[in-house]
């Protein structure tokens, strides 16, 4: 089977460190396993791209360099360019990463009549508007409409995400496809400590403001302050962030102004992140409290990672996070907005390295059992049409 791959979405390098770049390369890899040949259509390449994809066909088309609402149209120009040399090329199946103004799904299944799967990461109409600038909503809104109603599949990362596309596209054929991890990729860590003078605890991702890495440094210097005051001697915690991002001038100052010790990585190729977490004790996602009248949508590829990877995992109890981590078997959940909280679970993960290597095992187990990309793509194509489905 030939399987046109699409990614429109500028956003997202193919062969980037975000974690969206991961996602686009994981199910390239899980249809290259499943045995498909697969053609990447995209309109930002990247730079970081993994030796095993290597041998990849990548077709690019960049939007140029326009802003304001010309930035939409030129975006729309460049998915039609991307859709006309797919008509081109020719395949037997158009799996497609939702961007905003991309025709490109709507286009190639009506002309080719081949199957067509939409994948749905995010509410993007409503995160353009508030986090950047979306000049043209009814263009968005149409875009996303022909492309829903012309998808066999429309693939939904998270049950909230589910309910945004059936709210506007109420014939959606959509299946919840939450997101995986590849435990062939991401080793697990060998237990016990990995330091003499400290415990390190890990971040991964872009450094964003919904991502609650502030909430973490005061959680982190809580739980030091409380072990300066414990018996026994100090056992404080360091921390290493994965990543970089918008706001981390303002995360190293707020680290040094709470006298933290902070290693930040900046950004590094997904194939280095588990070695980077290896060298750690204990990995957290310390999502904030969500704010009025918005879902976490999200299906944390954090979190994934962090449990192939063996760590325990102090996470925050949001959004799909409490269906992903069993409570005291793959990590410590704790309230959102509560640093006190978070602190008080880095201190009993400090005092109890038993437990840490227990859960990290646990979460390693989990892992290999429920969540795997290979378990993604295997929803998606069965819930395709059985006269067209994949073999």
């Amino acid at each position: 089977m030939h399987v046109a791959y699409v990614c429109a979405d500028e956003g997202v390098p193919v062969f980037g460190t975000k974690g969206s770049s991961v996602h686009v390369q994981e199910i390239v890899r899980a249809w290259r396993k499943k045995g498909a040949t697969v053609t990447l259509y995209c309109t930002r390449l990247g730079t970081d791209r993994p030796d095993d994809l290597a041998d990849l066909d990548v077709v690019e088309v960049a939007a140029g360099r326009a802003e304001g609402p010309v930035r939409e149209l030129a975006l729309e120009d460049a998915a039609f360019a991307l859709a006309a040399r797919i008509l081109h090329d020719g395949c037997e199946l158009v799996y497609e990463r939702y961007s905003l103004f991309s025709p490109v799904v709507s286009v190639v299944a009506s002309v080719l009549g081949v199957p067509a799967v939409l994948e749905v990461n995010a509410p993007l109409i409503e995160e353009q508007a508030r986090y950047r600038q979306l000049f043209d909503v009814e263009r968005a809104e149409s875009a996303l409409g022909r492309n829903a109603r012309a998808a066999d599949v429309v693939a939904c990362v998270s049950a909230p995400v589910v309910r945004w596309v059936h709210g506007r596209v109420p014939t959606a054929r959509t299946v919840l496809t939450p997101n995986g991890v590849n435990v062939e990729r991401i080793a697990a860590r060998t237990g016990g400590r990995h330091h003499d003078g400290h415990l390190t605890v890990a971040f991964v991702g872009t450094l964003k403001p919904w991502h609650g890495v502030p909430e973490l440094f005061q959680a982190v210097a809580l739980a030091n302050m409380r072990e300066a005051r414990s018996p026994g001697g100090p056992n404080r915690w360091a921390v290493k962030v994965i990543g970089d991002g918008p706001v981390r001038t303002t995360l190293e100052e707020l680290a040094t102004s709470l006298g933290l010790e902070a290693e930040f990585t900046g950004a590094v190729a997904p194939g280095s992140v588990p070695g980077l977490l290896h060298e750690c004790d204990v990995a957290a996602a310390p999502y904030p409290v969500e704010e009025p009248g918005c879902d976490d949508y999200f299906s944390p590829l954090k979190v994934y990672e962090y449990m192939a990877a063996g760590m325990p995992i102090v996470a925050t109890s949001v959004g799909q996070i409490p269906s992903i981590l069993d409570h005291g078997r793959a990590g410590l959940l704790v309230p959102a907005g509560d640093p006190a909280a978070f602190a008080a679970a880095l201190g009993v993960l400090a005092a109890d390295p038993g437990l840490r290597d227990q859960l990290g095992t646990q979460a390693r187990e989990q892992a290999e059992r429920r969540f795997s990309w290979d378990g993604v793509l295997a929803r998606i194509t069965a819930a395709l049409p059985a006269p067209r489905k994949v073999a």
